[in-house]
């Protein structure tokens, strides 16, 4: 490593003027330009070669409320379709209040994309409701494809579980070639009702992209390691790391997003544990982490961990910070902060950090190992690997990746209090004799 930081290898592509979609139906072939037919949202990834194209309705996995549009469908690989808003029958929502409310604000299609990506698509293409039509109108709405693009180029074996697929936005006219002579469409879902709903691959019809990529180099990024050196001369030979990334989403149209709660409020928790550590160190040595392209991906932690300078496994555990500053409006009276982490260590991690918890700072806590977002930080990139793992999250808030995400707006206190505890977690486990595994049997 040079000094502080680990370089995590990129390539640099530069793309020319063109960018064009060929959709392949029954009925021939059709041509869509970039910026006039479709725009980019968000994604890092470039698709690769003919796609199977599959409509996945609403895209919403609920299957503990009787919805899972995933459950009859693939689209691994392929490009998937996705309706904005939340089902209705007669006029009425089927999800229960409070999720139809969620997936149907602007949030809600951030929602959507964390579990549609986990399932690896090549492509994900919105489809607009009229209501949401109105909060993001396709020409008001500038392309977030940028003339270059920055690609992982680490490797390991959950190296395809890091790709953040480009998310389009497309006009009614590619939606109704794309569904032209299907057996459902959704155009018409106002008309036909629920009844006919249904989420299948499309026949007979293939998309690819197309762009012109003018140069390429290679760059690093870089994450932010530190370490302190265990006590005991057997355990020092063992590692807790403590991470939260310092990267952060950029705002469409120019405007500053600061990023206070995400990660601003994580990383200077991470300083502070790290500080702490310092002054009195543990038995195993703890390793302090400020990642780099989380939001691209977890590809700084992922790059960390499978091609980093511990061996995995020296990693006995992984306290991840990724927003600890805020909270949610239903928790606003308690104050309460999430815990979320792999389902498979729910049943071992939560007694022990409750325990700490109660013997020491006693803050509200939210247990939920099976949250939608309980893939999408840095600490995953552990339990990918093996290693027990967890983060602290403010839970979803309305200007989370806005530019509304200001410092003024951050709860000072509880993220001090949710700093000490992890601190505590954190010189538990650095000198406890044996880590546990923390896995389900």
């Amino acid at each position: 490593m040079n000094g502080y930081f680990q370089e995590v290898p990129y390539e640099k592509l530069v793309f020319g003027d063109e960018a064009t979609w060929t959709l392949q139906t029954k009925t021939g072939t059709k041509e869509f330009v970039h910026n006039e037919d479709y725009k980019v949202l968000e994604g890092r990834s470039l698709p690769e070669g003919p796609m199977e194209v599959v409509f996945a309705g609403y895209g919403i996995h609920e299957p503990d409320h009787g919805w899972d549009d995933f459950e009859k469908i693939d689209i691994a690989g392929k490009m998937v379709l996705v309706m904005a808003g939340a089902p209705m029958k007669k006029g009425k929502a089927v999800l229960p209040d409070s999720l139809h409310e969620q997936y149907s604000s602007m949030m809600g299609l951030q929602m959507k994309a964390m579990p549609v990506i986990q399932m690896e698509p090549a492509a994900i293409v919105l489809l607009l409701d009229k209501q949401t039509s109105a909060m993001i109108p396709f020409d008001m709405i500038p392309s977030n494809f940028s003339r270059e693009m920055y690609q992982y180029q680490g490797t390991g074996e959950s190296k395809g579980d890091l790709k953040i697929p480009m998310v389009y936005l497309v006009k009614d006219e590619v939606i109704r070639a794309l569904f032209e002579g299907q057996k459902y469409d959704p155009v018409n879902i106002e008309e036909d009702g629920i009844r006919k709903y249904k989420t299948y691959q499309l026949e007979d019809v293939s998309m690819v992209t197309r762009f012109s990529v003018v140069d390429r180099s290679e760059v690093s990024l870089k994450n932010v390691v530190g370490m302190v050196r265990g006590t005991d001369p057997e355990l020092s030979k063992q590692f807790i790391t403590v991470g939260a990334h310092l990267d952060h989403v950029a705002f469409p149209g120019g405007q500053v997003a600061n990023g206070a709660d995400d990660n601003a409020s994580g990383s200077a928790g991470v300083m502070e544990i790290a500080e702490a550590v310092a002054q009195d160190p543990p038995r195993r040595s703890v390793v302090f982490i400020a990642y780099t392209a989380e939001e691209m991906g977890l590809q700084g932690s992922h790059f960390f961990v499978n091609q980093g300078p511990i061996a995995l496994e020296d990693m006995k555990f992984n306290v991840n910070l990724d927003m600890i500053g805020r909270t949610t409006a239903e928790n606003k009276e308690t104050r309460s902060h999430y815990v979320l982490g792999d389902s498979k260590y729910r049943s071992k991690m939560v007694p022990f950090i409750s325990e700490i918890n109660e013997a020491s700072i006693q803050y509200p806590l939210i247990y939920d190992f099976d949250h939608r977002f309980s893939g999408s930080s840095d600490h995953a990139s552990y339990s990918r690997a093996g290693i027990p793992s967890f983060f602290f999250f403010s839970g979803d808030h309305k200007d989370l990746h806005t530019p509304g995400d200001d410092p003024e707006k951050i709860d000072y206190a509880k993220a001090e209090s949710i700093t000490r505890l992890g601190y505590l977690i954190v010189n538990k486990l650095g000198n406890m004799e044996r880590v546990p595994d923390f896995a389900q049997e």
